[in-house]
């Protein structure tokens, strides 16, 4: 029996391959596929954008602290030439002295600095006690009147019992 003489395996073969034709052409044309891929593409490259700002943004600080850093070491070896020549060039030992004390103290400087001699102390009060009756500003009474005698209630407040109300009726 020759299989291509019958009807139904000629449908059958041409059945799948119509299936595999139309599932190639779907997966093709599926536009909810293509978003997907273009919204990962857009992601993977908001990505590599960032780590790039990122490692920008690291190089610059890092250069800059760097210039400070030079900057900081150039103005100590001005300041330390300029100390220098006033120390050999001056005849005003103020001038020199001044430079030196620009730069901070040294150790010598620390060693040699003299203690105050006053201790200094806060107020105990601004206003002294002259009499008993007064009290300074700092003292928890000030300005406080003292207590008041109550008031006595008028003499036309005439209290209502309840006995008497019943007693009306």
């Amino acid at each position: 029996m020759d299989l291509l003489s019958n009807d139904w395996f000629f449908w059958l073969v041409l059945l799948i391959l119509c299936i595999g034709i139309g599932f190639i052409l779907g997966r093709t044309n599926n536009s909810d596929l293509k978003r997907q891929n273009q919204l990962s593409k857009q992601l993977q490259d908001a990505h590599t954008e960032l780590a790039e700002y990122k490692e920008q943004v690291n190089l610059h600080f890092a250069d800059t602290a760097a210039a400070v850093n030079q900057l900081t070491e150039s103005y100590r070896n001005v300041h330390q030439q300029l100390a220098k020549g006033a120390q050999s060039l001056c005849d005003d030992p103020d001038a020199a002295s001044s430079l030196e004390t620009i730069a901070g103290p040294s150790e010598s400087t620390i060693e040699h600095q003299e203690q105050p001699t006053q201790t200094i102390r806060p107020p105990m009060d601004y206003a002294p006690n002259n009499t008993s009756k007064e009290h300074g500003t700092l003292d928890e009474r000030y300005g406080l009147k003292p207590k008041q005698e109550p008031i006595n209630p008028a003499a036309y407040d005439i209290p209502v019992s309840p006995s008497s109300s019943n007693q009306a009726k």
